[in-house]
């Protein structure tokens, strides 16, 4: 009845009666995009893909355009990228530490728009996927990162205008903020800062770097090591 009413398509290409088509899904495969940003960031930042085409449009579609549903695709091809990333050496094995994904923090005005918290649905997509993986190890989200007080939009914003909008507004939870984990992963903040885990920063898209870059720095002052960022795609 759904269908009937809001016809279901790709959100890559409009094809119909697909939810996002394997052609389109294939443009978010193979190994992540090693990319540079404006922002110094000191950690390594991947994207699945670069910001255009049918990446482009389903992170748009997704965030924008009511389409929650895409949360567990992107959050399938971000686990397969993590994945070739282990393969690749650039981050430890899931038998050699466990898997800390940290969620990008939304303004309270953008959750308010959209009605979900965008990246933190994709995190729990994607921390679903790599728990129920073989071999698998253990995978916590940590959710301790917030903006707090009035953001502007940053489409249409430079570097230096994206790093000033950001300035003293991305703050770490408080100690007491839950962390989902499975067996064996940090199951609080406090454990976090004491364990030997992978921490992932995770987003939807990296433009100038200036957000994660932000989020890193706040993490990094609380005593948290950040080993890099990974998005969706790269603009």
């Amino acid at each position: 009845m759904t269908d009937l009413v809001v016809p279901l398509e790709c959100a890559g290409c409009g094809r119909a009666r697909q939810r996002w088509c394997a052609e389109c899904a294939a443009t978010l495969l193979g190994d992540p995009v090693r990319v540079r940003t404006r922002a110094d960031l000191r950690v390594p930042v991947w994207a699945l893909a670069r910001h255009t085409g049918p990446a482009a449009r389903a992170v748009s579609a997704y965030k924008d355009r009511g389409r929650p549903d895409l949360a567990r695709p992107l959050g399938a091809a971000l686990a397969a990228g993590i994945e070739s990333l282990r393969a690749a050496g650039e981050i430890a094995e899931a038998s050699e530490r466990p898997t800390v994904l940290v969620p990008a923090p939304a303004s309270s005005r953008a959750r308010r728009r959209r009605g979900f918290d965008h990246v933190r649905d994709v995190v729990d997509a994607l921390a679903a996927e790599l728990a129920g993986s073989v071999p698998g190890g253990p995978v916590a989200v940590a959710p301790v990162l917030e903006v707090r007080g009035r953001v502007r939009d940053a489409a249409g914003l430079d570097a230096r205008a994206r790093s000033d909008n950001l300035s003293g507004r991305i703050r770490r939870r408080p100690e007491g903020t839950p962390i989902r984990a499975s067996r064996g992963a940090p199951s609080s903040v406090t454990a976090l800062l004491t364990s030997r885990a992978t921490v992932l920063l995770v987003d939807d898209v990296v433009t100038t770097g200036a957000t994660a870059a932000a989020c890193v720095a706040v993490l990094r002052a609380g005593g948290l090591d950040v080993d890099g960022v990974l998005s969706v795609t790269a603009a």
